[in-house]
């Protein structure tokens, strides 16, 4: 813990406990505990305060509102995910081998039990429902997406994929994945039956073969 003497503290009137960064995270830290309690329309600022242990002028300081917190938690998220996919692809030896690999991190985040409980808190529908919360979402899809985007474009040049527009290709994946994990007519709670289907759905318009044992 530091302490904050900037002139913020001095016009409250009393010093800070923590400084900027750490006192948001123990704002969306907090947040996070009180949505896997309570859900996303039943938690309010005060909640979120009484459970971080931090004053109203604390979460203003940081956040607008519930919503300005709830997409600032699913930017970090997403951040955090995006990072996994990436150390995935980035240890692979080829193009193949990245393909896999970055299928096999994108599937643990809806299959790994502590990444997925992650996903499904949020995009629970009440968390999802304003236009705001929509747009943020779609911009989280595309970051999860976009490291297959080289991948499919090394393996094109290569000759050992068929992708000649990766953009949409990641894109396409990536909804086949996340429709499968989640949909009750598809794979839900199923990851081996959800990647033996992405590769007899999309293998042959890539031209992949499955991995041994797969």
């Amino acid at each position: 813990m530091t302490k904050s003497t900037g002139p913020g503290a001095e016009r409250l009137g009393r010093p800070r406990l923590f400084d900027d960064d750490t006192e948001r995270r123990m704002i969306m830290d907090a947040a996070v505990r009180v949505m896997d309690r309570n859900g996303y329309t039943a938690m309010s600022v005060a909640d979120v305060l009484a459970e971080a242990a931090l004053s109203t002028s604390s979460f203003y300081r940081h956040f607008a509102s519930k919503d300005a917190l709830a997409e600032a938690l699913i930017r970090r998220d997403g951040r955090s995910a995006r990072r996994y996919l990436e150390r995935a692809v980035g240890a692979a030896a080829d193009p193949l081998a990245a393909f896999h690999a970055w299928l096999d991190a994108l599937l643990d985040l809806f299959f790994a039990p502590r990444r997925a409980e992650r996903v499904v808190l949020f995009s629970a529908a009440d968390v999802l429902g304003s236009k705001t919360m929509t747009e943020v979402t779609e911009e989280m899809r595309w970051l999860l997406a976009e490291p297959a985007v080289e991948v499919l474009r090394a393996g094109h040049r290569a000759g050992v994929l068929n992708s000649p527009a990766p953009e949409a290709d990641a894109v396409s994946l990536f909804a086949l994945v996340s429709q499968l994990a989640w949909s009750e007519h598809g794979y839900r709670g199923d990851r081996v039956g959800t990647r033996a289907h992405v590769m007899r759905f999309a293998g042959p318009a890539l031209r992949l073969s499955p991995q041994p044992g797969q």
